[in-house]
């Protein structure tokens, strides 16, 4: 008995943080206790048709989560993603609207800074013919320094070669080289001690 108490407190917990969450109605959030249980949690995570290894995500809440990039462009180049799968923005509710944008904003102000930038790069392509290559909704989160790319909106154009290649990649499963998830777990772990305050 005294075992399924103190579990069934863990359990509770995460049932309350979770509840709080789907409050509908109008944007709620859950409180900092929550959010660190969520993002600490072992649940799974899914990018599209992909299932994603929990080492790749540093920072989640009941509704999002950010985890490193398969293949970033600069240094600090990661993915804000709602965790219920959505194809196109426009799907998603009002909360995940929200949520996803400030976890966008918090990720953001932290890889920033982490990498000594000085501007950061927000970018979501909505829908194929937009450049997306996963169909689940994300946004690009590029930390950015002065002459990291000649022309600044070059970004842009680099962010759409690299959905097109990971297209091709995910259509056709041709050899290439992906960063490992050992290296990608290193990375996460690093971006996860942001947030431990």
């Amino acid at each position: 008995m005294l075992k399924i108490q103190v579990s069934g407190k863990a359990i509770l917990s995460t049932v309350r943080c979770r509840r709080q969450a789907r409050v509908s109605g109008k944007a709620v959030f859950p409180s900092v206790r929550c959010r660190r249980q969520m993002s600490t949690s072992s649940t799974s995570f899914v990018f599209g048709p992909y299932k994603i290894d929990p080492r790749e995500v540093f920072y989640a809440t009941p509704l999002s989560y950010a985890m490193v990039n398969l293949r970033p462009l600069l240094p600090g180049h990661v993915l804000v993603c709602p965790r219920r799968l959505v194809p196109r923005f426009t799907d998603l509710t009002a909360d995940e609207t929200s949520d996803l944008w400030l976890t966008a904003q918090k990720v953001g102000s932290r890889i920033e800074t982490f990498h000594n930038a000085s501007s950061l790069t927000l970018a979501i392509q909505d829908g194929p013919q937009a450049g997306q290559s996963v169909p689940h909704v994300h946004i690009h989160v590029l930390p950015r320094k002065g002459g990291d790319f000649e022309k600044n909106d070059e970004i842009y154009d680099a962010i759409d070669e690299k959905e097109k290649e990971l297209k091709q990649k995910l259509d056709l499963d041709k050899d290439r080289v992906d960063r490992s998830i050992e290296e990608m777990a290193n990375e996460a772990s690093q971006y996860r001690s942001l947030f431990d305050s």
